[in-house]
């Protein structure tokens, strides 16, 4: 065994070293970038993307072509150092990647083209490409790889091939032709998005630097060293690139979705003129708590609000309730919810209150109205009368009535005033 560390090789092994230099940095790129994409990957899940097993699929092919490139950087030093023993395990492992990198790809393909292929038909996909991978490591003359012997010239390996070598090699190469033709024509269809050339570009680069490989291997050399590894690193830099203009894509859908829904939900659970919940939303909520319920219902009716309308307009009597509301909005602690009944009543579910909590709440309102003053929007002065009842009741309905009675009681005893049903 030689008695040189691989770092003494790497330092002045010939003018082949510039190129093993180039793959070492290309292998430690290509597990960088194989981190983001299986990131994003993750992140179209969480996000329930409709490309996120599109996703999986490119990015168990990217897995297996950094193992491709992994092994044969192995394999590659191994023979620089001398460690003859030591260059075929790498390499039978890295040429199973390619195979099973091709049925990732086929999966990704076909993914893209079925939106509901059936999993039983993309797990055959890859059962058959690990059976093809299987044979790799099994030596007969008949097979793939006849022997464990391996040619070494300068960094290069080329194993001992047996009779289905050549035809394996040749399977392969008509797999990335036809995979590559179909995505570059789906790219085409997909217009002229800088997403669009990225995919060209990579797809395009891969398949010429695979090709010039998988030529290589059968014994003809176009130039004097691999370029899949380095071209497969500027190819996972365009994929990424893709990746993070959908995903970049995806959340401003999302985002702008959620804003959409939003506005939808106000809508349908808000009232459109105080802005505060409607009947419904109330009513709904309080049907939810069911025997859950807890704290009270406190019903708040303006005084005298009838003599604004016909005084000032309806317009200014509008201005008044947006006005009572954004005082009530105020006054509401966390987990309160207040809505306009109707008209000019209100109805406040105060959460975990006591009539003693409730009646100091319906205190502060009685005094944020009385702030309502003329000079704000030229608002008549407001009053209000109020009526609390706990929830003791099984039905909040019974609650309600009972909270509406304690209000006329506080009409009854001269108006801007809270009284609490007993």
């Amino acid at each position: 065994m030689p008695e040189h560390t691989p770092s003494a090789f790497l330092a002045g092994a010939g003018t082949d070293t510039w190129t093993l230099w180039l793959n070492i940095m290309a292998t430690g790129a290509a597990m960088a970038l194989l981190v983001l994409l299986s990131v994003f990957t993750l992140a179209l899940y969480l996000y329930r993307d409709r490309e996120a097993s599109a996703a999986l699929h490119f990015t168990l092919a990217n897995l297996f072509a950094t193992v491709y490139i992994t092994g044969d950087l192995v394999s590659r030093i191994d023979a620089l150092v001398g460690n003859v023993d030591g260059v075929m395990p790498p390499y039978r492992l890295a040429l199973g990647a390619v195979v099973m990198g091709l049925a990732a790809l086929l999966c990704f393909h076909r993914v893209l083209s079925r939106r509901r292929e059936p999993r039983w038909r993309l797990a055959g996909i890859y059962a058959v490409g690990a059976l093809l991978a299987g044979l790799i490591w099994v030596d007969h003359p008949a097979l793939i790889i006849a022997s464990d012997q391996a040619t070494i010239r300068g960094t290069q390996v080329f194993a001992d091939y047996g009779a289905a070598g050549a035809p394996f090699f040749a399977l392969c190469m008509v797999l990335v032709t036809l995979i590559n033709w179909r995505m570059l024509s789906r790219a085409r269809r997909a217009g002229g998005s800088l997403a669009w050339w990225l995919t060209v570009i990579g797809f395009a680069l891969v398949f010429l630097t695979g090709v010039h490989d998988t030529l290589r291997e059968l014994g003809l050399e176009l130039l004097p060293l691999s370029t899949l590894t380095p071209g497969f690193v500027v190819f996972q830099l365009a994929a990424l690139a893709a990746m993070v203009i959908h995903y970049s894509r995806t959340l401003s859908e999302r985002t702008e979705t959620d804003h959409q829904l939003r506005r939808l939900a106000d809508k349908a659970t808000r009232d459109p003129l105080s802005g505060l919940f409607n009947r419904a939303f109330l009513e709904n909520h309080l049907d939810n708590l069911g025997n859950n319920a807890r704290g009270g219902l406190l019903f708040i009716d303006l005084d005298h609000f009838k003599v604004v309308n016909d005084r000032f307009g309806h317009a200014r009597g509008d201005a008044l309730l947006r006005a009572v509301a954004q005082r009530i909005d105020d006054t509401m602690r966390d987990g309160d919810i207040a809505c306009r009944w109707g008209g000019d009543e209100f109805v406040v579910y105060l959460a975990d209150a006591n009539p003693d909590a409730a009646d100091s709440i319906a205190r502060r309102l009685l005094d944020a109205f009385q702030r309502i003053a003329p000079g704000e929007q030229d608002l008549p002065r407001i009053g209000a009368s109020m009526g609390f009842a706990e929830l003791t009741d099984s039905d909040w309905r019974r609650t309600l009535r009972r909270a509406d009675q304690a209000l006329y009681q506080a009409k009854d005893q001269g108006r801007g005033g809270v009284a609490i049903a007993s």
